[in-house]
């Protein structure tokens, strides 16, 4: 057995155990009976928002709480598990289309990643605030429909249309991830979910594992296209498949939701003033928003530095094995599988979830991946560098529920798709000007990484000044 084979074995056993033991306390949990008071205040206020939805609240009785925790997640998750599927079956084979089977120079080719970010950037601006006005259901919809754009267009070698797909593909990932989790929450508020033993902090746990998961069988359903099919442009008629299933079942199961409906009609520049307002007046959402674009840019930055940085580890080894190809798509499911970790870790201990213990969470992974993205600039032995990218994916797995929960936990519902996609402008403008500076080289690499290690101390002393005194 390889390293790498013996790694991922060690990462799906840990991922397994730790995932039983969920699996079992939030199963014992509903069973026992844990229903607390209808609603926290933060419920109160978000159920009012949303009074025009007819309330689907359980009563006392255990069977009743149990089905009903079953529904939403089955009419969620299934959904989010497409959605996500989508994006992950078509997005390990972006480059190599591009590249190798339409033959287009590497500049058009980093052009055209760049278009994509710029275009969430822009999208940020204002997809949110149509969200939250027009609905939740309508943007996620939207969502496939710039998907099922984007995946088409890679039957075209007209540059124009292949731009005007990264374009498309832009606004589908801000939609991704905003509109879904704002529906997400809400629904769950208006369904009177917090009576249950099914707490929000343990579905956005579940929403990173479930991603996870569906990364790592995209990922070998993709390869098994590619090998069988032959031609890269399968997987993305995989993903316009994954988007047509994940619509047709919106439309059956999830019913719309909104954010604040004013009796005065108002523009969109002013909706978009009025998130900005919403992050610039409340100190722990703008310290969250500071946070989300440091460490989803490095998130975004490293996934496109780690194969290079490996490769370079095994090339200063010498011997036979500097000459061997890295098994990319064993250490990517190793990385998902580390992921996977992270978010089952956060999850399992930290199950009473509250503001303070969950900025505790939020800490102490930025400050974990600052100190390996410092690491990974000083190691030079490739399994110790693996096992600090390894670390790195850990903690982006704990990061994300963590973020969400106090996400949903400070920013007012009738504002929230707007703030979520706003909060994603300084993120893609980040990653597309760092993106703008790259060159060739690992000084360049060790540069970008000691830098983003730098604004995650940053971010970590942000977030302990304005969240870890906070009241719960």
């Amino acid at each position: 057995m390889s390293f790498y084979q013996a790694n991922l074995a060690v990462l799906a056993a840990g991922n397994a155990f730790l995932l039983y033991r969920q699996y079992k306390r939030e199963h014992k949990a509903v069973d026992s009976g844990s229903v607390t008071k209808p609603l926290t205040d933060d419920a109160d206020k978000d159920e009012d928002v949303s009074s025009d939805i007819e309330g689907d609240i359980p009563g006392d009785n255990v069977e009743e709480i149990k089905e009903a925790v079953r529904k939403f997640q089955w009419d969620f998750f299934l959904v989010y598990a497409l959605a996500v599927a989508a994006d992950w079956l078509q997005g390990p084979h972006i480059y190599a289309i591009y590249k190798y089977e339409k033959a287009i120079p590497e500049r058009v080719v980093a052009a055209l990643y760049a278009a994509g970010f710029i275009s969430g950037a822009v999208s940020a601006s204002f997809a949110g605030e149509l969200a939250d006005r027009y609905g939740r259901r309508l943007a996620c919809l939207v969502y496939c429909l710039m998907y099922i754009i984007t995946c088409a267009s890679m039957f075209s070698n007209d540059l124009r249309v292949l731009f005007f797909g990264r374009l498309a593909g832009g606004i589908s990932t801000t939609l991704l991830f905003s509109v879904f989790e704002a529906w997400m929450i809400t629904e769950y508020h208006s369904r009177g979910l917090g009576r249950s033993g099914l707490k929000l902090s343990s579905v956005f746990g579940y929403m990173t594992t479930l991603s996870c998961v569906v990364a790592i069988v995209s990922g070998v359903v993709g390869e098994v296209l590619v090998g069988y099919l032959g031609g890269r442009v399968w997987p993305f008629v995989a993903s316009m498949v994954c988007c047509f299933a994940a619509a047709w079942l919106m439309l059956r199961t999830w019913r719309e939701n909104f954010g604040v409906k004013s009796v005065v009609s108002t523009t969109s520049l002013h909706d978009v003033r009025t998130g900005i307002i919403a992050i610039l007046s409340d100190s722990r959402v703008l310290a969250l928003g500071v946070t989300s674009c440091v460490f989803e840019g490095a998130m975004y930055l490293f996934i496109f530095f780690w194969s290079a940085a490996l490769k370079s580890a095994r090339l200063k080894s010498g011997g036979p094995a500097a000459e061997e190809e890295l098994p990319y798509g064993l250490i990517f499911s190793c990385f998902m599988c580390a992921m996977m970790l992270g978010s089952a870790f956060f999850g399992l201990f930290s199950s009473n979830h509250d503001r303070e213990s969950t900025t505790y969470v939020l800490m102490s992974v930025t400050l974990l991946a600052s100190a390996c993205l410092s690491a990974a600039v000083l190691l030079e032995n490739e399994m110790f560098l693996f096992w600090a990218l390894c670390a790195i994916e850990a903690s982006i797995g704990a990061y994300f529920p963590s973020i969400s929960f106090l996400k949903s936990e400070v920013v007012e519902d009738g504002v929230r798709g707007r703030v979520y996609s706003i909060l994603r402008f300084p993120l893609n403008v980040f990653v597309v000007v760092v993106h703008s500076l790259d060159q060739e080289g690992d000084e360049h690499r060790n540069r970008v990484f000691m830098m983003l290690a730098a604004l995650l101390m940053v971010a970590f002393f942000v977030v302990k000044r304005n969240l870890s005194t906070s009241k719960s």
